[in-house]
């Protein structure tokens, strides 16, 4: 496994850690509060939500169909072959499709902050790794926006070695960023957003030494 990538999902682990102390992981939520989340309907935030998903699908799909024409050139960063564009949807199923949108979100439970009464809703508070009944749908843990914009970390691994710890870095960046945007929205706790950047960083830097180390 790459080195950055070890870095960045110690890194995110060590966040998941402390934001899983109920008094940091409110506390950081709150710092966005006044009487409501304010940055939740308007403006770039929204547009990030509403967008992010969307694009980097569109990215995934961009690249299957460029490999499907045969389009790829000897002037590309790196050239599209049936393993790689196999590891891409692998990876894009299997951490955000699967264990985010189809195990966690429906059954976790977990109100999201503008939910729970500190926050003026009507749900209780339960820490990230605790199943709970306070949400019945699409639920807070984990964060799906977080993971998709995690998972662009995919990339990464597809680039030629003096590059990838860039591109790692950055994509661990984007994950954070687009994460920040749920957390100020009232979204998502910021332990949401940690614990989905582990396990897609993670699955996905697992993917990489299974399908493509050993090519």
């Amino acid at each position: 496994m790459d080195s950055p990538a070890i870095k960045i999902i110690a890194g995110l682990a060590a966040l998941t850690a402390l934001f899983s102390i109920p008094a940091l992981d409110t506390a950081a939520s709150a710092v966005f509060y006044d009487r409501g989340f304010s940055w939740d309907p308007h403006g770039l935030l929204e547009f990030a939500r509403a967008a992010v998903p969307t694009l980097i699908l569109g990215s995934l799909l961009f690249f299957v169909l460029v490999w499907l024409m045969s389009v790829p050139s000897r002037d590309w960063i790196w050239t599209l072959t049936p393993r790689r564009i196999g590891y891409l949807l692998a990876t894009a199923a299997l951490g955000p499709g699967l264990l985010v949108e189809t195990v966690l979100k429906p059954h976790w439970g977990r109100a999201r902050p503008k939910d729970i009464a500190l926050f003026g809703g009507e749900h209780a508070y339960t820490a990230p790794f605790a199943m709970a009944e306070e949400c019945t749908r699409n639920c807070s843990f984990v964060s799906g926006h977080a993971a998709i914009a995690f998972w662009v970390t995919a990339y990464a691994f597809l680039l030629p070695p003096r590059w990838r710890a860039t591109g790692l870095w950055a994509g661990a960046g984007f994950g954070l960023l687009i994460g920040l945007v749920r957390v100020v929205q009232g979204g998502h706790f910021a332990s949401d957003v940690a614990a989905a950047g582990v396990m897609v960083v993670a699955l996905n830097a697992a993917l990489a030494r299974l399908m493509l180390d050993r090519a």
